[in-house]
């Protein structure tokens, strides 16, 4: 299911999954975000959101969280595409296969916008948040939840950091 603005069509075709475009309206958006978050088998599924399909959602993870669309399919332009790791690894299921661990020529105008593993290091356990979290502190909640509000608000202040680094007037005074 895919939540969106029906003023704007979609920038390219989703036939590499089936798939079914909803309108994003004041009526779902809400449950659409938190059904967005909600990981598979971990947490409650939203059900029967306004203006979808009956039945339950989750995060699309299960299908895929490293989205190798035909991003270079679009007319023109490029893609920004926040990621969690430095690699678009097509098939998450297939993440352990190294061979899959590369560009093709589908992301050609895709600009990846990862987290640096300097940063990463830095956070609590030196990884980012991951539903493994919900098992290892299993008997610790608390814990989990602190270290989930640290790996967020290390998110905002490097948000905050890279807005201000975009502000710059030039390009190539940003330390890429």
């Amino acid at each position: 299911m895919v939540f969106s603005d029906p003023r704007t069509p979609l920038p390219l075709a989703l036939d590499d999954l089936a798939s079914h475009q909803v309108r994003l309206d004041a009526g779902n958006l809400a449950q659409a975000i938190v059904a967005s978050g909600s990981i598979p088998f971990v947490l409650q599924a939203v059900h029967d959101i306004p203006g979808a399909p009956p039945g339950a959602y989750w995060d699309g993870g299960n299908t895929d969280y490293h989205l190798h669309l035909r991003y270079a399919s679009m007319a023109e332009g490029l893609v920004l595409y926040p990621h969690f790791q430095r690699q678009v690894v097509p098939g998450w299921l297939d993440k352990a296969l190294r061979h899959r661990h590369h560009a093709t020529a589908a992301l050609d105008n895709v600009v990846l916008l990862a987290p640096h593993p300097d940063w990463v290091a830095r956070l609590p356990g030196g990884k980012l948040p991951d539903r493994q979290d919900f098992k290892t502190f299993l008997a610790d909640p608390a814990e989990r939840m602190r270290r989930w509000q640290l790996a967020l608000d290390a998110s905002v202040q490097l948000a905050d950091e890279a807005q201000a680094l975009l502000g710059q007037a030039r390009i190539d005074a940003l330390p890429l």
